[in-house]
């Protein structure tokens, strides 16, 4: 997390050592490069001891593995920042360095300043309070809060697929809160159980799986002093989910609704002393609508908003009036617009992402008042830029990768031309190596592949090949960052293979059709891109031993590996699934119906996208092995117990390991290192 200051004299970011992962709060100044740590979790009393499992929770959604502070806010003023931790919160004063823990109960979630400065939100055992820094005093604003009826926080489906961790917000005024109830209580509950202590009881989270019931989701506006609630409506019969929520000056309350098989979508406004909404734009996709979590943007100077939308064929950033109407297309369809990252003061100028080669980003500048795109910062050679902007105008930071070095930089900039980025050190420990990695285009649809070499190759001798595969929707695996690349690398040095990862048809940043070529195809459309690449890889090098090929994957990559073992042992011959989706409908609504549409629906597709049912065809199977974590919420140990019964069923052998107590990430490094040298030496031994 990293965060300039408005006027642009400091950029906050949280790390930790290299060999240690607490994080610290650190500051540091351009102007003389200087670095410092100015907020330690050792500083205070409770650090991470106190943490609930909804923290754990919230932070297994957000895939954090680190312990300390895992965010922080600046004031509006930027005196202040506040750092949430272990259920509580704390304040530090920049000027005299004082570091605060602000007296509440154990079991904070999501603190938030208020836009004046002068107050704290926050969420206490399911209802929302605000916490008077004047007065050290806290108020209950909602009651009768429980884990069934929330206030104040995300329910599980907004967090995980919708990119939306927060559940309340402030009014810019600082006056009132808008905030979500979620009713859960029709919503199924599953069970994640400790198996090294049987005597311990299961957790119990709500996860609606595909075809059941979901959380209602409620939005209502609440005065920051308490009293009655005015809740918005809208048609959420058609539209139940909100991903995106915005309330600003300019534009006050928005939202992005969804309906249940995001094939809609909607940008709302909303009236917050009536509740009264209506449409501003609307979506529409006979796959689904991509969600662009970064828009809308309403201009400071009421202008208008921006929006992105795909009816070109492709991501493109529009503006657009007051009432929604579409005023300008700032960005070409050639131009493969990614993101908006930030909007100056005088809304005169957007700062995008954007790039026509889809292994690459480029941050490009565009005025809004049309006329092109100006490129801004590229990686020299070709690689990735993340921008992280602040409030202000003052200042950015750049995490940029490229081929050359397996070592991301940040780079402090300004938008003033000509100017000079000054480097902020990193702490990162800096890899022996860089990989060996090369890509290159390969087919009819010129499907990108990064191509990782052992350090050791020879010429002229024949190579085992190994698939690092994912293959799902909205994901790439192939980025020219060679920092990507490290665990490839080290499984091609390990084992003595050329390691490939391949996006084939059903990735994004290719256009909407190549994105959309997945829907309803979870097993096909992927599995085949990938065995049309191996083999047009096969035909180009000779050092591609194409009878000796294997595959290795987590998540959507656990449920291709498995797949591709099950379905295409005349390619595969040897697989690693971690932590695969074995059977469909027993994954999350949002996610897997946008994908495959309701179970329910007479199509077969979940059938054919099933493991369960790839493992009961009567045709040989390559070698696999099966892992998942036991205390996995995102995909349960359940889905590869199922799968395991069906191998079982239909006599065919795997191996499994179990991974006790670990996650969907696997945060442990002992048990992540365990878990690869496991695989490595697996696919040594088979290929």
């Amino acid at each position: 997390m990293i965060t300039p200051t408005r006027d642009g004299a400091a950029i906050l970011f949280l790390r930790s050592d290299a060999h240690r992962a607490k994080q610290s709060l650190f500051e540091f100044l351009p102007a003389d490069a200087t670095l410092r740590e100015i907020a330690s979790p050792d500083r205070l009393a409770h650090g991470d001891a106190a943490m609930t499992a909804e923290e754990h929770a919230r932070r297994e959604r957000l895939r954090l593995s680190a312990t300390g502070f895992a965010s922080f806010e600046l004031s509006s003023d930027g005196a202040r920042v506040l750092l949430p931790i272990g259920g509580r919160f704390a304040i530090l004063d920049r000027k005299s360095g004082n570091l605060a823990e602000v007296q509440t109960p154990n079991g904070v979630i999501d603190p938030h300043f208020s836009p004046s400065g002068k107050s704290v939100a926050y969420v206490l055992d399911h209802d929302l309070y605000v916490y008077n820094l004047s007065t050290n005093s806290s108020r209950r604003l909602t009651r009768g809060g429980t884990e069934t009826v929330m206030h104040g926080e995300a329910e599980f489906i907004a967090q995980e697929e919708l990119a939306r961790t927060r559940g309340f917000w402030w009014s810019p005024d600082s006056k009132s809160i808008l905030y979500e109830n979620a009713d859960q209580r029709k919503v199924e509950r599953l069970a994640v159980v400790d198996m090294a202590r049987p005597e311990v009881e299961p957790f119990r989270p709500y996860y609606p799986r595909a075809g059941t019931t979901n959380a209602i989701v409620t939005l209502g506006v609440i005065s920051a002093n308490g009293g009655k609630t005015v809740w918005l409506a809208w048609d959420r019969h058609r539209y139940p989910y909100v991903a995106n929520v915005d309330w600003t000056k300019a534009g006050g309350i928005s939202l992005v609704v969804f309906d249940r098989l995001q094939k809609n979508a909607a940008l709302l406004s909303a009236n917050p002393k009536t509740g009264a909404t209506r449409v501003l734009v609307e979506e529409h996709d006979d796959a689904w609508v991509a969600h662009d979590a970064s828009v809308p943007v309403w201009l400071p100077n009421g202008g208008g908003f921006l929006w992105s939308s795909e009816r070109g064929g492709a991501p493109q950033l529009e503006l657009r009036d007051v009432k929604g109407k579409l005023v300008r297309t700032l960005t070409s369809v050639a131009a493969r617009y990614r993101r908006l990252h930030h909007v100056d003061a005088k809304g005169e100028m957007a700062y995008v992402t954007a790039g026509d080669e889809p292994s690459q980003d480029i941050l490009y500048r565009v005025p809004i008042a049309g006329g092109g795109m100006y490129q801004l910062v590229q990686v020299a050679g070709g690689g990735t830029v993340a921008p992280r902007f602040g409030d202000g105008d003052a200042l950015f930071v750049t995490v940029e990768g490229g081929m050359s070095s397996a070592s991301s930089r940040y780079m402090a900039r300004t938008l003033a031309p000509n100017s000079k980025p000054v480097e902020i050190p990193s702490a990162a420990a800096r890899p022996p190596w860089t990989p060996n990695v090369e890509i290159v285009r390969v087919g009819a649809d010129a499907m990108r592949v990064a191509v990782v070499r052992p350090h050791r190759f020879e010429k002229g001798r024949k190579y085992p090949v190994i698939d690092d595969a994912y293959g799902g929707p909205g994901h790439q695996v192939v980025i020219a960052d060679a920092s990507r690349y490290l665990r490839a690398q080290w499984i091609a040095d390990r084992v003595g293979a050329i390691v490939v990862a391949i996006d084939a048809k059903g990735t994004p940043n290719r256009g909407r059709d190549w994105e959309r070529a997945i829907w309803g195809k979870f097993g096909s459309v992927p599995l085949n891109g990938h065995v049309e690449a191996l083999a047009r890889l096969g035909e180009r090098y000779g050092e591609f031993d194409m009878k000796r090929v294997g595959v290795i994957g987590w998540s959507f990559g656990g449920y291709f590996a498995a797949r591709a073992a099950l379905e295409r042992s005349d390619v595969y011959k040897a697989a690693v699934a971690g932590a695969a989706p074995s059977d469909w409908q027993d994954y999350d609504t949002c996610y897997t119906e946008r994908y495959l549409g309701m179970p329910d629906d007479g199509s077969g597709i979940y059938e054919a996208a099933s493991l369960l049912t790839s493992a009961s065809l009567k045709r040989p199977s390559a070698s696999l092995l099966v892992i998942h974590g036991t205390a996995d919420d995102n995909v349960y140990f359940s889905q590869s117990i199922k799968l395991a019964a069906a191998l079982t069923k239909a006599g065919k052998r795997f191996e499994f390991l179990p991974l006790i107590g670990a996650t969907h990430q696997v945060a442990k490094p002992e048990q992540s290192e365990m878990t690869w040298l496991k695989a490595a030496d697996f696919l040594k031994e088979r290929l």
